[in-house]
């Protein structure tokens, strides 16, 4: 049983397990290792750094709840430079108009603009940033919504400090809270949610930026002149933190900023899981207007854990009954998943989400059919991201 000449073929197998285990670790573990190590090396600037003026944009459709929240989270920074916050009111909410009005009355800084009612078969969130970009006094703009939630003080200053140090593109993150959603496949999303934020957010850091989230967002007006604005996707509704970042940003002009600080919270206004596959399918759909090497990185990793197994499954069932294959490839099992367990879990941690562990490795080779699931789901929908059909 313990032979120490186990069948030649099993052996060839447990070698060849060996490629895909040396790949996921040193490759596919750095990818996503640096986001823990880059969110811990995001810092307040220093004292002595001149902050530049920017003017917050807020975009808000027909979403008062958190109107206030967020305005009183944002209007009481600790932000040492002159800034103005911009409300773009997408839709006729008066209550929208009286919390801005009311506000404005202790806050100066604080204005309010519309998107005019009559504009149909376009999109209206990109006029509406359209809007606000042009209303903005400031030569730095930074994008958030009225869903959200400013988790920091410090939030202003830990994104313009790159604008000072000569970025002019800073991609945030932001995310819906933990406790948020509590349905049944919670985990599954949550932990989809971060290895999707993983394949841009680490693209950003590696020097390949290609997206961005609408929830906190900043660049700077001039780039977004210069780019004639969201004109090369204006027959589509979305696209407006992917397809324009996507062509605006550069290695040299982007910056990724991760501390908790620049931290914010989205608040659900639907059913968790609603929400979660309306995003996946608008990222499908966008994704093929996009020019980036994250998606074909990541499956080529999908296909190496398949392969793994494959060659490990191999090889113990072909040395049966001898059970020192076995045993070898049970250590190198534990060699290969125990480092991208913690590599996981501390990248989940600096995304604020939840702390998987021994469900890792099953939603990671699984990963690969959940995505196939939501892009045959997505081809329905296709159809209502042109701005010609209405949503």
């Amino acid at each position: 049983m313990f032979s120490l000449q186990p069948p030649l073929n099993s052996i060839i197998f447990a070698c060849a397990s060996i490629i895909p285990i040396v790949f996921l670790l040193i490759f596919y573990r750095s990818r996503i290792s640096c986001i823990a190590k880059h969110a811990k090396n995001c810092t307040l600037p220093l004292p002595e750094i001149t902050l530049p003026s920017v003017s917050v944009i807020v975009y808000s459709n027909n979403n008062s709840d958190n109107l206030a929240h967020i305005l009183t989270d944002i209007l009481n920074q600790d932000y040492p430079s002159p800034y103005e916050v911009i409300v773009v009111n997408d839709g006729s909410s008066e209550t929208t108009k009286d919390i801005v009005t009311q506000l404005s009355q202790t806050y100066k800084n604080l204005y309010i603009t519309y998107t005019p009612d009559e504009a149909k078969y376009l999109s209206r969130k990109k006029l509406s940033l359209t809007i606000g970009i042009k209303a903005a006094k400031h030569d730095y703009v930074i994008i958030t919504n009225s869903s959200c939630r400013i988790t920091s003080k410090n939030w202003l200053t830990s994104i313009a400090q790159h604008f000072a140090k000569g970025k002019e593109i800073v991609i945030g993150y932001a995310s819906y809270p933990i406790s948020a959603d509590k349905k049944l496949g919670a985990r599954s999303r949550a932990f989809n949610s971060v290895i999707d934020a993983t394949k841009y957010l680490s693209s950003a850091i590696k020097n390949k930026p290609y997206r961005g989230i609408d929830a906190n967002i900043a660049y700077s007006r001039e780039l977004f002149f210069r780019n004639k604005g969201f004109s090369r996707s204006l027959n589509l509704h979305h696209g407006d933190d992917d397809i324009f970042i996507s062509e605006i940003a550069t290695p040299d002009n982007t910056a990724v900023e991760l501390s908790p600080n620049s931290y914010i919270e989205c608040i659900y206004r639907r059913n968790p899981k609603e929400v979660y596959t309306e995003q996946k399918s608008i990222r499908n759909f966008n994704s093929k207007y996009i020019k980036h090497t994250a998606d074909s990185f990541f499956a080529f990793s999908s296909a190496m854990m398949w392969l793994w197994l494959i060659f490990t499954i191999l090889s113990i069932t072909t040395s049966l009954p001898n059970l020192l294959i076995a045993i070898a490839m049970f250590i190198l099992s534990l060699i290969l998943w125990i480092p991208l367990i913690i590599s996981w879990r501390n990248t989940s941690i600096a995304l604020h989400s939840r702390k998987p562990m021994l469900t890792i490795p099953l939603m990671l080779l699984f990963r690969p059919i959940h995505n196939i699931l939501h892009r045959l789901r997505s081809r329905k929908a296709d159809k209502w991201n042109y701005t010609w059909q209405k949503i």
